[in-house]
């Protein structure tokens, strides 16, 4: 079993395993945005490098992507580290200036402004981490979106920057971009995937109305849920409190009672079911 030592301090570590995740185990921070262990280690943002050495010289390079194949020395504290680190936050601040989560991740860093001129609108929030584009393909398989164009026009989009007839309208990428950029409204018919100016059909609870998951998306978890779920979406849906509140309801009309019948259950809304 290898040992990562991690700014003096020795740690026991798996073989394949990256330095970032021997990091997190032991509750060592280092800062990321393109990482999610959910997905395949992207090193797109830069965020987390670190310094290991080299036998006389010291290497930098992306903690989240870098296996544990032997016995490592890593600098996560060293002056080049948190320099270097820096250093890409305020290149992000210049791409998102306005993002709220990222300027919180940047306090933590010490960077509290960034030296350089502010991107056009159009490029504006995006900061190109690719985790959007990976959550839709790794995960819900659909590749509804992807990173088009080079330099300073690379951008994340749908094919041809329209709307995308692949997107299913899960809200995954909403879900996972770290600054807030991509955001999903509810219509009264429809679920909106903005900036990628996809509508899909929305399903509602049948019952009160509230909306649910656009209909594609509750079509594909149904699939891996198997027939049976299937053939439960051919009919009515009802969301969590209605369900909740049908339970109730056969509970009280199927439970004894002493002092005679237990009054009818009602809803989150006080409303008799």
């Amino acid at each position: 079993m290898p040992t990562v030592t991690i700014d003096g301090k020795p740690y026991p570590a798996q073989v394949g395993e990256t330095i970032l995740e021997v990091a997190r185990r032991n509750g060592i921070w280092i800062p990321t945005l393109c990482y999610h262990a959910a997905l395949e280690p992207y090193a797109s943002c830069r965020l987390c490098v670190v310094e290991i050495d080299r036998g006389g010289w010291w290497q930098v390079v992306t903690s989240c992507n870098y296996p544990v194949r032997r016995d490592l020395t890593v600098r996560v504290q060293s002056e080049r580290a948190i320099r270097d680190r820096q250093g890409v936050m305020q290149l992000m601040l210049a791409r998102s200036p306005d993002s709220p989560e990222l300027r919180d991740l940047a306090a933590r860093m010490g960077v509290s402004s960034t030296p350089y001129p502010k991107v056009t609108e159009s490029q504006r929030n995006c900061i190109l981490c690719g985790l959007c584009v990976r959550v839709c393909e790794e995960r819900i398989g659909a590749s509804a979106i992807s990173l088009v164009g080079r330099g300073v026009e690379r951008a994340v989009a749908a094919p041809f920057r329209m709307a995308s007839e692949d997107c299913i309208g899960c809200g995954a990428c909403e879900a996972i971009c770290p600054v807030g950029t991509i955001v999903v409204r509810f219509h009264p018919t429809e679920v909106e995937i903005s900036p990628f100016k996809t509508r899909v059909k929305l399903r509602r609870c049948a019952r009160c109305g509230e909306p649910l998951a656009s209909e594609l998306a509750a079509r594909a978890m149904a699939r891996r849920g198997g027939p049976m779920v299937v053939d439960m979406l051919e009919g009515e849906v009802h969301c969590s409190r209605c369900k909740r509140s049908e339970l109730a309801r056969e509970l009280t009309a199927t439970l004894p009672a002493p002092q005679g019948p237990l009054p009818a259950a009602s809803g989150t809304d006080g409303k008799k079911r």
